[in-house]
């Protein structure tokens, strides 16, 4: 085990000599690093995630094995063991980019790691990566599985355009496609308040069962969810794990509030949701649903200062619906950051409002 551990480190900390630690304790990376970091650039040799700890201490995830070793912060520096070295090329609040510190090697040859910050623990990444996600055991003796990536039923579409009789079987399309058909039917009023968490089953026979509203921030609407909840249960076709069919959990969440979470502080990025979010953007701009685009990509505006597609992408709904107020506003907001093709559309369709 300790071989393989050795084995980890080196195809990650590999290195080839020592060049001169430079000091700028201006830059604050000691504080920056500290967190989990999971990878985002692919990279077979690459370690999968990275687990800085406060008492100086790294934990390196490869598959499914683990290893520690010390680190420490110069300035741009990052000395990982005793003589392994990294420049730090970018550290901020979500993002974590590095390159080997390798002599007489050009730089266009150094190894260049690309990291996002995560809130995942290393637990949770192992029961995600290796662990199927079994929840809980019925009285008969069944499985239930909840509704991942990994297990999911198909959704069929109801719906009467060229959507007709299509059978959603992604992840992503079965998850957008059944949530926004109980939200649209639901139809909570739009200047309201409310939050409510549900919950179902998709049986192994595709029959929907077991609705349950957890919470609810005004009962009065319960009845109204329950049947928008229904009106799926036509759509579904079965979940198979291994050609044999079982019964998957749904947790559902419907926030109509538009204050953030007070206990949500803005710090951490998720890749995963970010691009899970742009993604049903732009599956909505392809289904000529602007609003609801605007207000997904928006999401991922929030979610970090560089969000520079999802501006891009904004900004083009915004002037398809002819609200070019908004539209010009994102184009010349990315055109301070020095996007020269925003500042070309700025130019053409803003100068002379």
């Amino acid at each position: 085990m300790k071989i393989l551990y050795l084995l980890i480190l080196s195809l990650l900390f590999s290195f080839s000599g020592v060049s001169q630690i430079k000091r700028d304790s201006s830059k604050d990376y000691d504080q920056k690093i500290i967190g989990n970091w999971m990878k985002d650039y692919i990279d077979k040799i690459t370690a999968s995630m990275l687990i800085f700890r406060k008492n100086n201490i790294a934990v390196v995830i490869q598959g499914k094995a683990a290893a520690t070793t010390p680190f420490e912060i110069f300035g741009d520096t990052l000395l990982v063991g005793k003589m392994v070295m990294y420049h730090i090329e970018k550290l901020t609040n979500y993002e974590f980019v590095f390159t080997q510190i390798l002599e007489n090697i050009p730089d266009y040859q150094l190894r260049r790691y690309h990291y996002l910050a995560t809130q995942e623990s290393s637990s949770d990444y192992f029961t995600r990566r290796f662990i199927t996600s079994n929840l809980k055991i019925q009285a008969k003796g069944d499985s239930v599985y909840a509704f991942s990536k990994y297990i999911f039923p198909k959704f069929k579409s109801n719906r009467e355009d060229a959507f007709k009789g299509l059978v959603f079987n992604t992840f992503e399309d079965v998850y957008e496609q059944s949530y926004d058909l109980i939200e649209s039917v639901f139809n909570f009023p739009e200047k309201k308040k409310g939050s409510f968490k549900i919950a179902f089953v998709i049986s192994k026979k595709g029959i929907l069962k077991d609705i349950s509203i957890k919470e609810s921030s005004d009962s009065s609407y319960n009845t109204r969810l329950q049947q928008a909840i229904l009106q799926t249960r036509k759509l579904w076709i079965p979940a198979d794990i291994d050609g044999k069919a079982v019964d998957v959990l749904f947790n559902y969440e419907f926030n109509y509030n538009d204050k953030q979470d007070e206990n949500d502080d803005g710090k951490y990025f998720d890749p995963t949701i970010y691009q899970s979010l742009l993604e049903r953007g732009d599956r909505q701009i392809e289904k000529k649903n602007y609003i609801k685009a605007i207000k997904l990509y928006t999401k991922c505006i929030l979610m970090k200062d560089d969000a520079f597609d999802a501006l891009y992408k904004r900004a083009d709904a915004y002037f398809t619906l002819k609200v070019e107020k908004n539209a010009c506003s994102d184009w010349n907001y990315l055109a301070t950051k020095g996007q020269k093709k925003a500042e070309d559309l700025f130019l053409k369709n803003c100068l002379n409002r």
